[in-house]
């Protein structure tokens, strides 16, 4: 595609930032008897940093779920927030230098100052997911539906609030309780939240093919919401980290995201959840795109050689499906995918990503994407920028 002579992109949208949840959030409103189970993180008088979950103190473990260190767990909270900070103060400086996620940019932590993070870095509207709340639908079903729900109300209450739409929250599910989750989809979206997200991995084992979860995508339905695919490649669950025994953040960063990703589309492809929910609009988050177009291939090859004996339920070739309801989003420094997507993909399919504040965002999102995009046919560059994201969440 070759781009014609227009005026430069001035403004963009971003289809997957990120928030720090404060780490306090849970002490004062989980319920009284969940509270010493919550989520607690915070710095000591000392400076010392504590991360804790059902009232355990991980850095007092030897190892954690799935056999990471705990060690490893405490240094790679600080990437959550390390967008513009040498790594080596995530892993390396000692306590009490050592960056970690409590020490968050305001705007991270506070939509006023997002907003105007956002507006002075080019970006009009973003779509926002959680950090430590990633995980936090994979937490003991006892625990999980009050933790989700205290970070919904304030995502909904507090750091969206005032926004004029500018920010959009994506609520969190408690997974290992299904019921619980149906009703947090239609809690939430009484709230007015938009769209819902679910981790790229098994839930305690069981698959997301499994007809078990049938209502909860029945009610993202019934609601008018969208599904966010969002990839948390850690050791906790099934999927690339544990099955491989990745050794660290760096090989669970580089392989995790996108291969969690291929193996759940695959998984809910061949299971027929697509075939049997046409009408939940779906979004790939935070997996690159380069992939897509020849797995979808694979898959199809796949599909029509076995699938009448071994996945008799996929009944939808996996691009036809991708242009009926899905969505994916790319980074600005994903230069060679964004033009494989723009080769192989509609344009308004494809929705540009910061990533803010993770470590892998830049400031510079616009000259980012200015650069990445060069050359590339106009019209369809700036439905990147802005148009899928208005598309898939006009303001109203």
């Amino acid at each position: 595609m070759q781009a014609t002579a227009n005026e430069p992109i001035d403004s963009l949208a971003d289809a997957d930032g990120h928030v720090i949840e404060p780490g306090d959030l849970w002490v004062e409103r989980l319920p009284r008897d969940l509270r010493p189970l919550g989520p607690h993180f915070y710095r000591d008088e000392r400076g010392v940093f504590h991360s804790k979950i059902y009232g355990i103190d991980i850095a007092n473990l030897e190892v954690m779920h799935g056999g990471i260190r705990a060690q490893d767990m405490l240094e790679n909270m600080g990437l959550a927030c390390a967008m513009g900070v040498p790594l080596e103060r995530v892993f390396a400086s000692p306590e009490p230098e050592r960056h970690t996620i409590v020490d968050a940019p305001a705007w991270a932590t506070d939509g006023r100052a997002r907003l105007d993070f956002n507006l002075g870095n080019g970006v009009s509207r973003a779509v926002l997911y959680p950090t430590f709340m990633l995980a936090g639908g994979t937490l003991l079903p006892h625990v999980a539906p009050a933790v989700c729900a205290v970070y919904n109300d304030w995502m909904m209450k507090e750091y969206c609030a005032g926004s004029g739409g500018r920010l959009i929250p994506v609520a969190t599910l408690p997974l290992t309780d299904i019921e619980a989750a149906v009703a947090e989809v239609r809690r939430t979206a009484e709230m007015g939240f938009p769209a819902v997200f679910i981790r790229t991995n098994s839930v305690q084992g069981r698959k997301y093919s499994d007809h078990a979860f049938d209502p909860l995508w029945q009610a993202i339905i019934d609601t008018g919401m969208k599904l966010g695919l969002h990839p948390l490649p850690m050791w906790d669950q099934d999927g690339t980290s544990r099955g491989y025994r990745l050794p660290d953040i760096m090989a669970a960063s580089c392989l995790g995201f996108p291969m969690d990703m291929i193996y759940t589309l695959y998984d809910m492809m061949a299971g027929g959840v697509f075939d049997r929910f046409p009408a939940m609009p779906t979004m790939i988050l935070e997996a690159g795109v380069g992939w897509l177009p020849s797995m979808f291939e694979r898959f199809e090859e796949h599909r029509e050689a076995f699938g009448r004996l071994k996945a008799p339920a996929w009944k939808t070739p996996p691009m036809e499906i991708f242009e009926r309801q899905m969505m994916v989003t790319v980074e600005a420094c994903e230069r060679t995918d964004i033009r494989i997507a723009l080769e192989f993909l509609p344009a308004d399919r494809i929705a540009l990503a910061s990533d803010w504040p993770h470590y892998d965002g830049t400031a510079d999102l616009l000259g980012g994407f200015r650069r990445a995009s060069a050359g590339l046919d106009d019209a369809a560059v700036r439905m990147i920028a802005t148009g899928t994201l208005e598309r898939w969440f006009p303001q109203h």
